[in-house]
């Protein structure tokens, strides 16, 4: 059995999107024989962690889980790439896997050129990579893709609205929510029994939101990604300003609308899985016509969404074994 690390695990962000990324990784090291012995968690410095230090000292492959980092040259990505060149990875593969790419430094894509694999979650992320140089980048939709999926209901019912890392966008959600008393479930979560009291979740949800007047919706939050996809593939729709929103309801073939960010990654996501691009709307868009419905898929939407997560699964399997090939 080889052994590896992992560098930015997302399994503590109480996201149901990252923490299923961070379980694929492992489970897909796993099945092709290689062991996660440590991991340097999301918005943690690695270089201060010794449990890290020791194992990454001795691991065979260093992995580096780009997630939604490594854009606009944010300073929060900047230890992803310092290990790549540090002295201590020396000698060993570092493979950066399931990363966005966007208006980064030129010398930072130099720095991704030393790794052995390389290999970006949208084909924006590949074409800007590839321009910067970088010759061999791969394309794997995000990782939140493979695995176990559900069925859909046969009977779908209702709205879901879901949340926004944005604050002005996760209150328009919010209020929209309110205006409709649809079901709010985020798409992130917290694990205490306190928050099931309907008091202390109606608190949580106006501070969370910043509303303070009006009747609270309905309110929920899955206690795991399983869960948020059952969820999601009983609703009739979907609103969210996540990625991994759009991920997950992807999965669960339940129609969305999605509010865009700050990054492109929403709307490439959209473009690579072939679906309609009117369902990415900006926020201007949304308060103009807070009643827009998501529509239904098409049928060929239908089949697109099919042949997406087909692929993703097998090209996922494909570079995992080639991690594994290089050991």
């Amino acid at each position: 059995m080889k052994t590896a690390v992992l560098l930015n695990d997302t399994s503590r962000r109480f996201h149901h999107g990252c923490s299923r990324v961070s379980r694929q990784i492992k489970t897909l090291l796993q099945d092709h024989d290689i062991t996660v012995t440590a991991s340097s968690h999301a918005h943690t410095d690695w270089t201060k962690n010794r449990e890290f230090l020791q194992h990454l000292k001795t691991a065979d492959v260093i992995v580096i889980n780009g997630e939604g980092t490594l854009h606009h040259g944010a300073a929060r990505a900047q230890p992803l790439l310092d290990i790549i060149s540090s002295p201590i990875a020396a000698h060993r593969p570092v493979c950066l896997i399931n990363a966005l790419w966007q208006d980064n430094p030129l010398h930072w894509a130099d720095i991704a050129d030393q790794c052995a694999i390389v290999s970006v979650r949208d084909s924006q992320s590949a074409k800007e990579l590839t321009a910067s140089g970088v010759a061999d980048v791969r394309l794997i939709p995000d990782l939140s893709l493979t695995g176990t999926g559900v069925d859909r209901s046969p009977n779908p019912k209702g709205i879901i609205v879901g949340d926004s890392v944005r604050y002005e966008i996760r209150k328009l959600l919010a209020a929209q929510a309110q205006a409709w008393q649809a079901h709010y479930i985020p798409t992130k979560t917290l694990q205490s029994r306190l928050w099931q009291f309907p008091p202390a979740a109606a608190a949580l949800w106006r501070v969370y939101n910043g509303i303070y007047s009006g009747k609270v919706p309905k309110f929920s939050m899955a206690q795991d990604d399983h869960q948020y996809l059952n969820i999601l593939s009983q609703a009739a729709g979907h609103i969210t300003g996540r990625f991994h929103g759009v991920c997950l309801s992807i999965l669960a073939q339940t129609p969305f609308l999605a509010l865009t960010s700050v990054t492109s990654k929403v709307q490439t996501l959209i473009h690579d899985a072939g679906l309609d691009p009117s369902r990415v709307i900006t926020p201007s868009e949304f308060q103009k016509n807070p009643n827009r419905l998501p529509p239904e898929f098409t049928a060929a939407e239908q089949r697109n969404i099919h042949d997406f997560v087909a692929m993703a699964n097998q090209r996922a399997q494909t570079l995992f074994a080639d991690i594994r090939g290089l050991l």
